[in-house]
Order: structure tokens, then sequence, then C-alpha cells
């Protein structure tokens, strides 16, 4: 305390270093991390700087996202799937000229583009019925077959006029296994004395081209494969 009647004293010099010793203190505390890693971000910091963003938004939202790798095979728009489900030009061939005029008028009842034309061909094997002395028996031969619900023959004469036989050919085929495939097709229908023949031969022969085939006229071809004794199916161009 001052005596009475002597001035004050100013307190600011003892103040001063009492300041001074805090900030150092608060200083040293700021270098070693004990106000965080960025005590001042808060204080000057905008809105639109990259670490305030991060304390507003998740920073996964803000990252530009790389291109999407094209999509796998299995999940190609269906124009890109496999040809098989795809339009296609196919060829059935290895008809009769009867066996033909069937077929187009059973496809372009189905709204298909037929195209017909011959190709030769040269065929090995032969599905026939025993020959008959007498077109009078072979007559009754074809009388079963169509009872029978068998339509695609032709009646073949060989001799001489005094000793002339007729044979019902039912199918000339290049390959062995359809020639027995359509062999056992016959006897599926009751026809029993079919036979089969090595009988190389040049032939012409029909074939029909359908374009623009989807998979539901492919399966009617097939069928129609059987059902008329063609021999192949090929895909064209």
């Amino acid at each position: 305390m001052t005596a009475p009647g002597q001035p004050a004293r100013p307190r600011s010099p003892r103040i001063v270093p009492l300041l001074l010793l805090l900030a150092n203190a608060m200083l040293l505390g700021a270098v070693l991390g004990v106000f965080g890693a960025n005590p001042l971000a808060g204080w000057f910091e905008t809105p639109r700087e990259p670490q305030r963003l991060q304390q507003q938004v998740r920073g996964e939202r803000m990252r530009v996202q790389a291109p999407a790798s094209a999509p796998a095979a299995d999940a190609a728009p269906r124009s890109a799937l496999p040809s098989a489900t795809l339009a296609a030009c196919i060829e059935i061939g290895g008809f009769s000229a009867q066996a033909a005029r069937r077929a187009t008028e059973d496809l372009a009842a189905a709204a298909l583009r037929v195209e017909a034309f011959a190709r030769q061909e040269q065929v090995r094997w032969w599905v026939h019925l025993p020959a008959q002395p007498t077109r009078e028996h072979a007559e009754r031969k074809l009388a079963e077959l169509r009872r029978r619900n068998v339509t695609e023959y032709s009646l073949v004469t060989a001799g001489t006029p005094e000793a002339t036989t007729y044979t019902v050919s039912l199918g000339l085929f290049r390959e062995r296994e359809h020639a027995e495939q359509y062999l056992d097709s016959l006897r599926g229908h009751g026809v029993r004395t079919a036979m089969l023949t090595d009988a190389a031969r040049p032939l012409t022969r029909q074939w029909l081209r359908v374009r623009d085939a989807d998979d539901a006229a492919r399966a009617r071809l097939e069928a129609m494969r059987q059902r008329y004794g063609a021999e192949d199916v090929l895909a064209c161009s």
C-alpha cells in the first residue's frame, strides 16, 4: 500500500510479463498439438476451402468417379449375343421336287422369305421298298404308304420291257447316318419292309433358302427336315 498523499505506482510493468508468459505457453501448446492439428482452421477458413468442405460433406461424395468399365459378356445387349439367337440365313435341302413344293407352301404360310434352287449332288445311300414285279403291286405299296402318312416317295422302273421291275423310292442321302435316321423314322410309321442300299449316283436335288430365320423358324425347319426327308440344314450368307 502507498502512504497517503503519495501517487499510485503504475501496474503495467507487472501485467506485461504475465501476458508474455501466457502467450508463450499457448504458443508452446499449439506447437505440441494440444489444441489439435489445425487450431486456427475454424477462425480463418471459409466454407469454400477444401478442409471446410470435408467437415460438412463426406469426402467420397466430392470425388470424381472413374468411368465404369465395359459391361461383362453376360450383360451384353441382345443384339450382341451369339448368332444362335439372331436372325440368319438358313438353307435346307436334299428334297425331292414334290417335297420341295410342299415345304415351300408350309414356309410361305409361316410368312417366311423362301427361295427355291437346285443343286447337283453326289448321293450314295438309297432308302426304298423291295422291287415289285408289276405296277399294280407297286401301286398297292404306295396306297399302304399313304395310309401310314408317308407321302414322300417316287416310283422307279428298271429292266427291259419284257421284265420291268417297279421300286418305290423313299429317299436318297449322301451320309449313311442320315439315311439310317430316316429309315428309323419310316419304321416308326409302320413301314417295316423299307431297306437301305449303297447306290452311288449323281443327282440334282431341290433346296430352299430362308432368310431372316429366327429361333422359331429354325425349329420349324428342323421339324420339316424330318417330316419331308431333307438331308441338311446349313447356314448361308
